[in-house]
């Protein structure tokens, strides 16, 4: 078992290519895109199904090293910007280091 670190983006889907961008750039192996379904918030409640999609919300998971988590955190604010978003990192375990 080889300890990592899990960040969690939940994000609005159009700008979700920027986050994965931003995540390339940082040295990120990989990641992936799941779509939200429902959530509540500050906002109240958000549900997928707009029909232009403008208001749907994705979560980006990424799982990596401490290192690169130290750099997402450290680009908050080019992540964040002004737009709503929720970014979380946890401590994880893989399988195959070599992966991550």
């Amino acid at each position: 078992m080889h300890p990592r670190k899990r960040i969690e983006i939940v994000v609005e889907a159009v700008r979700a290519e920027a986050v994965t961008d931003l995540l390339d750039r940082l040295g990120a192996t990989g990641w992936t895109v799941l779509p939200v379904l429902a959530g509540r918030g500050r906002q109240g409640i958000r549900r997928a199904g707009d029909p232009g999609g403008v208001d749907d919300n994705v979560v980006v998971l990424c799982i990596a090293s401490a290192e690169i988590a130290d750099r997402v955190m450290a680009a908050q604010a080019e992540l964040l910007g002004a737009r709503p978003a929720i970014v979380s990192i946890t401590d994880c375990v893989v399988l195959r280091a070599d992966h991550f």
